[in-house]
């Protein structure tokens, strides 16, 4: 027999209900979903709803829990399908000192009322106290049959679950409001249609030739109900606006699903959120160095099938971000929910994507993410064709984040053997030093140009292209000036490294019609002959906080930001050794700048944003 098989066993195994359980040391604080930790510990907080639970209806949590009251329901719903708990045939808690002297006495008197119980008692437990008459312990058997029966709705994904929140129309038109909205009922066929890539880039409101493009896409179809009835969602984040935000889930007809929110930069609308919708969980993070920031853009949308899908963006949840700025978005196929009996890393994609995940959510240690950290260790990931490239603050010494993932992955799985440029494209440009060879063309270049085939220091490093906007590309923007807004790349740290304008190119994107619509988005290239080697769309821009800064003494990876992207390789996407970009090429991977990119002339200046001041 193999070792998960015995696992499993074990997890289900309630033959032995006088084995003794130890109180949870977390007490209500503990945000487990693991039913092997609830089989081995007590949490009295949970065991007492249960024990005033009829076994219809709402679970009733006290109020005294609700600022995590869905956690609560999640693990109340789990010891139910489980049936790792139910009044009258509960393990024993540990004994304590106290009580541990008169244990004999118990077991004797718990006998001797064994005697008056009712003849029939198979399936009833003996009563552990004087007293107790057969109706009680009917009474609790009948009670047990009911909790049992509500695990057992819950297991099934039952309709009449008292969690679920229904669709509600919105009373006004979208039109009225939103600048641009696409026909409803469509996205499930245009998402399927932009496989196997699934890159979508941000419908440009002053470029009407984006509107109708078949990779354009606008928030109002991430939240299509042809994609499936959303049950709730995890939006991570740096800046939100939330009256713009919960604008959109309610032109879809969700206004009153859940929403969990992490965001970066304060805002006093989100402290108190929840207190005007309930329905709304926000958390700010706090960053460990004031260099930090916390500019991951990732969606966890959670249906009511019991399937998800994941969304990787560039872009903040507010007006400006969604309107006249180019932004990227990798919207996952839908990852549907894996058998009941399933281990968690079942469902894995052959790029480990799930694996990555959970280790970055794990990252923050937040109980409002347990939720989500089960339903996807719940639901089947194999379809993903993309790696997960994340940062998280701290020193690393191993290479599952930032540039030194980068490298890796390149290092094992890159076939392109030759000299072409990395193209390395940003809204925002980092400090890095009195001369290029610090950081930009030392590791940096050296993680971004890993291959198979050339062992590292045999060749010259290739050329490295930075895509950012001059002063003169904003001019010319949709906003005017106004349309820097989304570049904060500070006028003095330009300053104290001039020799950056040698690798500075023009934004061009003439063939996406996003010319004049400046660029939020990050994104990471090797191109040769109209084939790229691999694509990266991240909300890393070009920083050490972003990527990471080797030490030099022990080889860590120290990052100070939160970012999450996604890597394109060519293997794994179309199995091939090149994306093909030219004009009609089957499987054409969409990038939505020009290629190859134009040098800066000699009378233009890097766009700082002190010229907004």
């Amino acid at each position: 027999m193999s070792t998960p098989n015995k696992r499993k066993e074990a997890m289900e195994d309630n033959k032995n209900p006088k084995r003794p359980k130890m109180e949870c040391p977390y007490g209500d604080k503990c945000y487990r979903l693991n039913p092997i930790h609830f089989k081995e510990y007590s949490h009295a907080h949970l065991e007492s709803i249960l024990d005033s639970y009829t076994g219809s209806g709402d679970l009733p949590i006290p109020s005294k829990l609700n600022e995590q009251k869905q956690m609560y329901v999640d693990q109340l719903k789990m010891i139910l399908h489980r049936q790792l708990y139910s009044p009258g045939k509960n393990f024993e808690k540990e004994p304590s000192a106290s009580t541990s002297q008169s244990s004999t006495k118990d077991t004797s008197l718990e006998s001797q009322s064994n005697l008056t119980s009712s003849s029939n008692t198979t399936d009833a437990e003996p009563s552990r106290s004087r007293g107790k008459s057969p109706c009680q312990d009917v009474k609790k058997t009948e009670k047990r049959e009911k909790l049992a029966t509500a695990g057992q709705k819950i297991a099934a994904g039952c309709s009449q679950d008292s969690d679920y929140r229904p669709v509600v129309p919105p009373t006004r038109r979208a039109e009225e409001f939103l600048t641009v909205v696409r026909p409803r009922g469509q996205m499930a066929a245009k998402h399927a249609a932009a496989a196997p890539f699934h890159i979508f880039y941000t419908t440009i409101k002053d470029s009407r030739e984006t509107h109708s493009q078949p990779y354009s896409i606008t928030f109002q179809e991430i939240l299509d109900h042809s994609l499936g009835e959303l049950k709730c969602s995890l939006q991570i984040n740096f800046m939100v606006e939330i009256g713009w935000l919960l604008a959109q889930y309610y032109f879809a007809g969700y206004s009153q699903k859940k929403i969990t929110i992490l965001y970066g930069e304060e805002c006093k609308d989100l402290e108190n959120i929840s207190s005007k919708k309930p329905h709304v969980d926000a958390h700010y993070i706090t960053m460990p160095t004031p260099f930090g920031k916390h500019h991951t853009k990732m969606m966890i949308l959670c249906y009511e099938d019991g399937s998800l899908r994941v969304v990787i963006s560039t872009a903040n949840l507010y007006y400006d971000d969604w309107e006249n700025r180019t932004q990227g978005l990798w919207f996952s196929p839908v990852c549907p929910e894996l058998p009941a009996d399933s281990m968690p890393h079942d469902g894995e994609s052959p790029t480990m994507f799930k694996r990555s995940l959970l280790r970055y959510l794990n990252h923050y240690h937040l109980p409002c993410l347990a939720y989500y950290v089960e339903r996807v260790k719940r639901c089947d990931f194999s379809n993903i064709n993309v790696f997960l490239v994340a940062s998280v603050p701290g020193s690393h010494m191993d290479t599952d984040w930032g540039m030194l993932k980068v490298g890796s992955l390149l290092k094992q799985h890159c076939e392109y053997s030759g000299k072409a440029p990395l193209i390395a494209q940003a809204s925002s440009i980092g400090s890095y030093g009195k001369e290029p060879k610090l950081w930009l063309t030392g590791d940096f270049l050296h993680n971004f140009t890993k291959t198979k085939n050339i062992p590292p220091g045999l060749s010259a490093p290739p050329e490295l292209k930075i895509i950012y906007p001059s002063l003169q590309n904003v001019r010319q923007s949709h906003d005017d000036l106004l349309g820097g807004g989304c570049l904060p790349y500070a006028g003095d740290a330009h300053a104290k490294q001039q020799w950056l304008n040698n690798f500075l190119y023009q934004w061009q994107a003439k063939h996406t019609a996003r010319n004049r619509a400046m660029p939020h988005i990050k994104s990471y290239l090797r191109v040769h002959n109209e084939k790229a080697a691999y694509y990266i769309l991240t909300s890393a821009n070009i920083s050490k906080a972003a990527w990471g800064q080797v030490n030099k003494g022990n080889g860590a990876l120290r990052l100070m930001s939160y970012e999450a992207g996604v890597m394109f390789l060519p293997r794994f996407v179309i199995n091939e050794e090149f994306f093909p970009l030219a004009p009609g090429a089957k499987n054409r991977l969409i990038v939505p700048y020009d290629l190859p990119p134009v040098r800066y002339t000699p009378d233009m200046k890097a766009w700082v944003s002190d010229y907004l001041r």
